[in-house]
């Protein structure tokens, strides 16, 4: 009987240190880029393109990402912003863009969100444009950055100066804290020598 009471307590002790194993919010730094890759425009490989449409007319599609941007997660957050740029009558596009995040804190690496995109946009400000994201969640050393705004609708230059952010959200997978292992190993050695006891006393 006693042999159970110390196996149960030990036991008990092992899930309340697994029930409080997460641990707080975590620094995370990182930084955003975005390249365009496309046939038929100038500026391909780059984070700004621009597709003719003839006789002066063009669209232009820039994406400028953040700077080195420190937060404590969870938490929402930009990627950076693509923009629109109309002459004469503007054009059609279409092509592929990779969305890369570069991270420095806790521990530094990239990763990238692959995306398809396509729009036609007029100088009267009319027309549609989409990002659509393939890729939409990625994790860097324990930290995950998700898109939580796709398929991204891109808006023409007469509204919000032609500016579309990119939403995310940024998590940290849960860290056992110091004092929640401490208790999770007293408990397990608690079963242990339980164990033992009892097959000594046999």
């Amino acid at each position: 009987m006693a042999f159970k009471a110390t196996l149960m307590s030990a036991l008990l002790l092992a899930m309340l240190a697994l029930g409080t194993s997460e641990a707080k919010a975590d620094p995370v730094t990182f930084s955003t880029s975005g390249t365009f890759t496309c046939g038929g425009c100038s500026g391909s490989g780059t984070n700004s393109v621009t597709f003719l449409g003839g006789m002066g007319n063009a669209l232009m599609i820039t994406f400028t990402g953040l700077g080195s941007t420190a937060l404590n997660t969870p938490t929402g957050s930009s990627f950076g912003n693509f923009q629109t740029f109309v002459s004469g009558t503007g054009a059609v596009a279409s092509g592929t863009f990779t969305l890369t995040i570069t991270q420095t804190v806790p521990i530094a690496g990239s990763d990238s969100f692959s995306a398809t995109f396509s729009g036609t946009f007029s100088a009267s400000n009319s027309g549609t444009g989409v990002v659509n994201f393939t890729v939409t969640s990625v994790t860097i050393g324990g930290i995950t950055y998700a898109i939580t705004n796709n398929p991204l609708n891109l808006v023409p230059p007469a509204s919000n100066n032609g500016i579309t952010t990119v939403q995310g959200q940024i998590t940290a997978e849960p860290v056992p804290e110091p004092t929640s292992m401490l208790l999770l190993g007293t408990g397990l050695l608690g079963a242990a020598g339980a164990v033992r006891k009892r097959f000594k006393s046999r």
